[in-house]
């Protein structure tokens, strides 16, 4: 009996001894404030930019002008959450002007900008005007995320120096036979971006036509220099090749000034509208699309439905006669029915159902021949 006792005593006591030995083996979890206090709030993070100092040229537009990067808070993410968010302000405002804050996708550490997009923010966003430089200020802020508490973030911040450019106004004309018999009127293009981007549709006939620089004035003139090249002919001596069309049809053109590229594109319509008793103006009064300067058969258009039908024209009107862009079948959805048809016989539409109404933005790509609308609401 007695030596049943020691044992049981014996097995209590080596349970206890086991217990607190693997208590003592489980990792300590750091405390947060502990983690936090190693770093300076407003200068936590690693942060790195390209160039401190970037004149922003409208010849690489497109090309990259600035690049922001930073090294995450490893020590703290090995133990807690935490995203990263980014903002830009010009300096003197103090992020009181600032893009709307970013929060970056998981595992992405850097972002990006364009000579374009830079200028356009200046002098879209800051509506900074003149050619004086502009300091901006970028931010990367780290939210680190616990349960328990609100934890306030960590965060660096750069400045860099930015000349902005600026394209005035040029206008270009267009003239030669190509625009029709006994046409002899030069036709402005329209200025789409300033000094920069020209676009223009209409109906071209077989023959040539020259872009000029001055209305009136035939020369000097941008004229064909290989495939879709530009260059300027100073007079008619030059003898330089305008830009031929071999088929009478409805044409789009895109010209770059900066980059001396042109693109000429034959196109089904020239406009389109959007229309039915689901939009705000109805049947009567149908707004124009909007074409993609650099997509010319895409054409888009923002704007509320209510109950009702829709449908496109190729005239500001939906009469028997005019041809219309259609769904394949009467009463189609607007989520699901996406292909178009160009038609002046069967009557069929889309129906936005009372469940669907909302804002929405529609894109139609009349060479695909295919609609979207985007539920924006």
């Amino acid at each position: 009996m007695l030596s049943n006792l020691v044992m049981k005593k014996l097995v209590y006591m080596l349970g206890v001894l086991l217990f607190f030995s693997c208590k003592e083996s489980e990792p300590v979890m750091p405390q947060l404030e502990d983690l936090i206090a190693a770093y300076r709030e407003d200068d936590a993070i690693r942060l790195e930019v390209s160039s401190t100092k970037i004149s922003l040229e409208p010849i690489k537009r497109r090309e990259q002008a600035l690049l922001v990067t930073w090294e995450p808070l490893r020590e703290i993410e090995s133990h807690y959450p935490v995203r990263y968010l980014f903002k830009m302000d010009v300096t003197e405002n103090n992020f009181t002007t600032s893009i709307p804050l970013e929060e970056m996708p998981e595992g992405v550490f850097f972002k990006s900008y364009t000579h374009d997009e830079l200028n356009h923010l200046i002098r879209n966003f800051w509506y900074k005007v003149g050619g004086d430089d502009v300091r901006i200020s970028v931010r990367v802020i780290a939210q680190v995320q616990s349960d328990a508490k609100f934890i306030k973030p960590l965060y660096s911040t750069l400045d860099v120096n930015l000349t902005p450019f600026q394209l005035d106004s040029k206008p270009l004309f267009l003239y030669g036979s190509a625009m029709g018999a006994g046409n002899t009127n030069m036709i402005d293009m329209q200025e789409a971006i300033q000094g920069e981007i020209y676009t223009w549709r209409g109906l071209l006939h077989p023959g040539s036509f020259k872009i000029a620089k001055v209305m009136d004035q035939s020369f000097p003139a941008f004229v064909k220099d290989g495939e879709d090249g530009l260059k300027v002919s100073e007079s008619a001596a030059d003898d330089d090749e305008g830009f031929k069309i071999t088929k009478q049809g409805n044409y789009a053109i895109l010209l770059d000034r900066i980059n001396l590229k042109i693109y000429i594109t034959e196109i089904p319509y020239l406009r389109v509208y959007f229309g039915g008793s689901a939009t705000p103006t109805g049947w009567n009064t149908p707004p124009l699309m909007n074409w993609d300067m650099y997509k010319p058969n895409v054409c888009t258009l923002t704007t509320s439905l209510a109950a009702g039908e829709v449908k496109f024209s190729t005239e500001p009107n939906f009469s028997t006669a005019t041809l219309q862009l259609r769904p394949w079948r009467p009463n189609a959805s607007i989520a699901q029915d996406n292909d178009v048809l160009a038609s002046v016989l069967q009557d069929w539409k889309w129906r936005v159902n009372a469940d669907e109404a909302g804002m929405y933005t529609i894109i139609l790509d009349v060479k695909s021949m295919k609609v979207q609308f985007i539920k924006l609401d």
